[in-house]
């Protein structure tokens, strides 16, 4: 009887530490996929900064060429600047 007690305990124990193994293999799975979204997340935000400085750039320079004071050329991008940052706010 007690052997047969030992055995059962000693297949339920192998059967918990195989459900704990297949939760921990999945955890590291979600979080791989959470480092792998992050990262995709940090390369878009790289992306639209980039994008935005090089619409900056653009803005002052058509402002340089058309002949406009460097003064009212930072006003306006400032001023488009503000704008955006405000766009989403509200």
């Amino acid at each position: 009887m007690n052997g047969l007690l030992t055995g059962l305990l000693a297949r339920r124990e192998t059967g918990l530490i195989e459900e704990i193994e297949k939760l921990e293999k999945r955890i590291v799975r979600m979080e791989n996929q959470a480092n792998i979204e992050c990262w995709l997340l940090e390369n878009d935000i790289r992306q639209a900064r980039f994008k935005a400085d090089c619409k900056l750039i653009e803005e002052y320079e058509e402002g340089i060429r058309t002949g406009l004071p460097k003064e009212e050329i930072l006003a306006s991008l400032v001023n488009g600047a503000l704008h955006r940052i405000k766009a989403p706010i509200q």
